[in-house]
């Protein structure tokens, strides 16, 4: 393997990078946008590797950059402390701890995450109740309890 060869999962995920960020800019929702980013930079890992014996190591490392990645875009949008952090820069006068509390209880949160999945189509409301729309969400739910069984042998690393 060259020294260039080695690099491909890392070129994979500067392409990755470009096109979610670019897509994500022209107003493709982020969810969206990183399943493009990640599909595109799939695309030079995959033509240069070919059909050779590399490919599965290559889509691997590949792989495992732009799940690192999808968590880093992750923190930003999701993570109350970033949030909370970004509000305060952004509010001019500061805000007090009853305002704090009113955008940060425990209802508002739960409120803010069903809309934000109804919004994406990953619930739906029908007769009174919530059901699962698409189920991207459900999927890496199902995925990372598979890792997580896998590396230490339980559902939930709160499991006794």
């Amino acid at each position: 393997m060259t020294v260039s060869r080695a690099l491909l999962p890392v070129w994979g995920l500067i392409a990755n990078v470009v096109l979610q960020v670019a897509a994500a800019r022209a107003g493709m929702p982020l969810l969206r946008s990183v399943f493009a980013g990640f599909a595109a930079g799939s695309v030079p890992v995959i033509w240069v590797s070919g059909l050779s014996p590399a490919l599965p190591g290559d889509m691997l490392a590949y792989g495992c950059f732009g799940y690192c990645y999808f968590h880093f875009l992750n923190l930003g949008e999701t993570a109350r402390r970033i949030r909370l952090v970004r509000e305060l820069f952004l509010s001019r006068g500061g805000l007090s701890e009853e305002g704090l509390l009113a955008r940060y209880g425990s209802a508002e949160i739960l409120s803010a995450r069903i809309k934000r999945l109804t919004d994406n189509g990953q619930l739906v409301f029908r007769g009174g109740r919530y059901f699962i729309g698409r189920p991207a969400v459900l999927v890496m739910a199902r995925i990372m309890t598979a890792m997580k069984l896998a590396v230490i042998g339980r559902k939930s690393e709160f499991d006794a």
